[in-house]
């Protein structure tokens, strides 16, 4: 196995405090050139950037030393900052050191006439002169015993986790399908899932919610292990109810094995034990003194193999130790990652232990993949506030470097607001207000550290993102756009076209699946991820008999904004008409509270409840089971694409059906109208007559409506109804969006609750969108599948 001298130290003497703000000292290329001309004049036989390597049984060792006089017997280890260079030592000294300790060893190892060596750790200020240096005599078996101390250590580890992979994958070889028998057209996804780790394709798999997609990829990822075809797979979910279902899934594929590890990354923000305060040691004990607690505490951990919050917060807690850090620090030698999609995708969170020695080939799973286009357009982009800005300012305590640098960022934003009107526009790139952020976020002076006041590092990381998001926003289609005037100033950087970026993360994978219940038409899907021109595609019928969902489309009532409060009451007639045909209970979805509110408020008769704004874990748990609940005739009001409209897998039979209202459109926009203009301009509307409206408007909506569809059929055994209720669903553009293995059933307002008692109680010829079928208040399908009006 190869290391490097940098990892390697790292790996075994790391030791000190986390201090997120010395991780990144200063800028690669200022320090390579502060560190030239440092270097420069130096005669003799002086060299830079001098190779070196060693062998430790099966360990390679080798780098770069930064400065070698050989006449003079030095070794220099240079590190370029702006921290305060003996508070840097004081946190960071373990490592530089050790780095400096071992490449004095692989030069005596490779000389066997240097007896002894000087060791100079040398700290530079990148645009100041002067060095701070740090200097010891160390002599050859000193040296040769340090390296051999430390590659012991490591080298103990790697045979460790290199025996639990061999258990691991002799496991995983004989491993069985857990539920005995494949589900309809599971085992088809299964196998496909298989070829593409085993040969590195990309998938893109629409199967209905449940199908058993979770399962079916992840055993064939498990598989793939087993077969040596992949090191790991990174499992990627979009809700907790996401995570929740894959380490279901996990503990009924592996729970019984003792050689797989999974470990869920859950976010800082929801796992951390003092959320009130910084991550700074001065104010954390569970950041002080992490490195040297952290590795009895990742030893503790990876020994329970399938790791969840819970066993991340007990170890933590046992150990003293950051809970969040901890699951990064495990993730390095786990087999299954388990986390949001922001860990692969978003550029400044993304897991940089995602690949290490033991796991170069990383399978990547994507859950929700309707949802990957959006969220990945957000990561991208970023928003910046005045008022954060003015609330920095005001906080006392600061110094004085930092407040310079920050009214510097405040000039620049007074100046904007003041050339903007109180509506969303477009701007130009705002050349001076990226330069004052650059001067503020290049890291910090000494005496400069936020981490103490809590608007500052609001202000600061605000700041620190915008800045870095403005610098890959100069490859692609980014828009600067402005709000509002005045204190109320919110500059965006808005990203329009996140194709390139989610193919150029997807591809740094060993295989790929990306999965979802709603992605038809497929080729939106794959244009939006950027991958229309080399990834395969697999669309599965699941596993319940299509006549099982009847979908009913209802186009004769208006839902439009200008017309809700006149069709009010019919829609709380025709819901209240639709629920009462059987005795169980319904989901209303909804395209805003409000209008959701207003819909419940005139629905009679019938036990219902609304879901609120704002609901705690426990308030969502309390309203699954009390809408869970068989045969109870209640009616529960959500909102499409909230929480119990998508991922939520209701249990089979537990819902009749699901009434949906209107078609879900966003509201017009600035920047959804230049994602339409962009996708437009970068062919991702090719469809004939989709209008550039496609990617923007139709697909975020319709997915919401067939997502709020799906969570009623869940096994081959259940039945339930769709209503969707909207005059664009007669428009075939939105229809196209509608899976291929609905059979659906146009009928008027009046006429909707006798269909779906039909449905419940008689013979009922549901069609589907081949035009095999037609019923009586139905439209006529053609060849293509979209109806003749």
């Amino acid at each position: 196995m190869r290391i490097s001298v940098k990892e390697l130290a790292e790996f075994v003497h790391r030791r000190g405090d986390i201090r997120y703000h010395y991780q990144s000292a200063t800028f690669a290329q200022e320090g390579v050139a502060r560190q030239k001309a440092w270097q420069e004049g130096r005669g003799g036989n002086y060299q830079r950037e001098r190779r070196v390597a060693a062998v430790f049984g099966a360990l390679e060792v080798s780098g770069r030393i930064d400065g070698w006089d050989a006449d003079a017997g030095v070794v220099e280890e240079v590190k370029t900052t702006r921290a305060d260079p003996h508070e840097l030592h004081a946190h960071a000294g373990d490592v530089h050191t050790a780095q400096l300790r071992l490449y004095g060893a692989l030069l005596v190892l490779e000389d066997d006439t240097l007896d002894e060596l000087v060791l100079r750790l040398v700290y530079l200020h990148p645009a100041k002169p002067g060095e701070t240096v740090v200097e010891e005599t160390a002599a050859r078996a000193d040296l040769i015993g340090y390296f051999e101390t430390t590659c012991a250590i490591f080298a103990a580890w790697i045979a460790n986790v290199r025996a639990r992979i061999e258990v691991r994958n002799r496991e995983l070889r004989g491993l069985g399908f857990p539920y005995g028998e494949f589900r309809a057209d599971q085992r088809r996804l299964a196998k496909h899932i298989y070829r593409g780790f085993r040969d590195q394709d990309d998938w893109l798999v629409e199967a209905p919610t449940g199908s058993g997609k979770t399962m079916a990829s992840l055993f064939a990822a498990l598989k793939a292990m087993g077969a040596d075809e992949l090191d790991r797979v990174v499992f990627l979910t979009a809700r907790t109810t996401g995570q929740r279902a894959v380490e279901d899934a996990l503990r009924d594929a592996v729970g019984d094995l003792d050689g797989v590890v999974a470990v869920t990354v859950t976010a800082k923000d929801r796992i951390c034990f003092n959320p009130e305060t910084s991550c700074d040691p001065a104010s954390c004990e569970y950041a002080r003194g992490y490195y040297e607690r952290m590795p009895a505490a990742r030893r503790d951990l990876l020994a329970r193999r399938l790791i969840r919050r819970e066993e991340i917060e007990d170890v933590a807690r046992e150990h003293r130790v950051c809970p969040f850090q901890l699951s990064l620090d495990a993730v390095a030698w786990a087999d299954v990652v388990v986390c949001d999609y922001n860990h692969v995708f978003d550029p400044i969170v993304r897991l940089a232990r995602r690949e290490s020695h033991l796991f170069t080939r990383a399978g990547l799973i994507v859950d929700e993949a309707h949802q990957l286009g959006e969220r990945v357009r957000e990561m991208l982009g970023s928003r910046l506030s005045r008022q954060v800005v003015k609330s920095a300012l005001a906080e006392p305590g600061l110094s004085e470097p930092f407040m310079k640098r920050l009214r510097s960022v405040e000039r620049a934003l007074a100046a904007l607001a003041r050339e903007q009107a109180d509506v969303e526009r477009e701007v130009p790139k705002p050349g001076a207000l990226l330069r004052a952020i650059e001067r503020l976020t290049t890291p910090p002076e000494a005496g400069m550290d936020v981490g103490a006041s809590p608007a500052a590092s609001t202000a600061y990381l605000d700041l620190l993102g915008f800045g870095r998001a403005a610098e890959w926003a100069e490859e692609g289609a980014f828009h600067y756009l402005a709000h509002g005037t005045g204190r109320r100033l919110v500059i965006e950087l808005a990203c329009t076209v996140p194709g390139p970026h989610i193919r150029e993360s997807i591809a740094t994978f060993h295989g790929s699946a990306r999965l979802s219940g709603t992605l038809t038409p497929t080729s939106v899907f794959q244009r939006i991820h950027g991958l229309n021109d080399s990834a395969r595609t697999l669309v599965s019928a699941g596993c319940f008999p299509p006549e099982n969902l009847g979908v009913f489309l209802v186009t004769d009532l208006s839902t439009y904004y200008r017309d809700r409060e006149r069709t009010l009451s019919s829609i709380a007639a025709l819901i209240l008409r639709v629920c009462t045909q059987t005795t169980g209970n319904y989901l209303v979805a909804m395209p805003s509270f409000e209008y959701a509110e207003a819909v419940a408020a005139a629905v009679a008769g019938v036990e219902s409840r609304c879901q609120a704004r704002a609901m705690t874990l426990d308030e969502r748990e309390d309203f699954i089971r009390w809408i869970t609940e068989r045969d109870a005739g209640r009616l529960g009001f959500v909102v499409m694409g909230g929480v119990f409209a998508e991922s939520v897998d209701f249990d089979g039979g537990a819902l009749d059906g699901v009434i949906v209202v209107g078609a879900g459109l966003p509201p017009r926009s600035l920047k959804r109208d230049l994602v339409a203009r962009d996708s437009a301009a970068a062919g991702l509307v090719a469809r004939a007559g989709s209008g550039a409206d496609e990617i923007a408007y139709r697909q975020p909506a319709m997915t919401r409506v067939v997502q709020a569809a799906g969570r009623v059929v869940r096994s081959a055994t259940d039945r339930g109804v769709a209503v969707l209720v909207d005059p664009r669903f007669a428009n075939a553009a939105y229809r196209a969006f509608l899976p291929s293995r609905w059979r659906i059933r146009r009928v008027r307002a009046h006429r909707v609750a006798v269909e779906v008692g039909q449905f419940w109680f008689g013979d009922h010829p549901m069609m589907d969108r081949t035009g095999s079928r037609r019923g009586e208040h139905s439209g006529e399908l053609g060849e293509s599948g979209k109806w003749a009006e």
